[in-house]
């Protein structure tokens, strides 16, 4: 599953995940964990998208494109899901939550569009 994931796509998301540990340590002591758990909730986001696309990819055409938009629902209410949760339950400090969290998704998003873009031009 993982093994389809181009090596470029695999480095971006290293060095965004060593950005954002090394940001976290010029960060206040209060701001840190909402800043990892934010980054951590937006690579589980990733990986469901892995794990939906590999489900997803032997699929005929129109299958295709059900099965891939059911799971991009079902990723996005997982995940806002995930998220309320956490401001809701949690003690960390909601905005370097959110601020991380916002980061994360939306270049992790990139990565998977361009990911996307590949397997379906090939």
């Amino acid at each position: 599953m993982f093994s389809a994931i181009p090596a470029k796509g695999w480095v971006l998301t290293a060095l965004m995940g060593f950005l954002i540990l090394i940001t976290s340590f010029f960060l206040p002591d209060y701001m840190k964990t909402g800043w990892l758990v934010g980054y951590s909730v937006g690579f589980l986001a990733m990986l469901f998208h892995i794990i939906n696309f590999h489900f997803s990819a032997g699929k005929p055409g129109i299958k295709f494109i059900s099965y891939y938009y059911a799971g991009l629902f079902i990723r996005f209410m997982v995940v806002c899901g995930i998220f309320i949760f956490l401001l809701v339950m949690t003690k960390i400090d909601e905005f370097s939550f959110t601020v991380s969290f916002i980061i994360s998704y939306l270049l992790h998003s990139i990565i998977e569009v361009i990911f996307l873009n590949q397997k379906l031009s090939e």
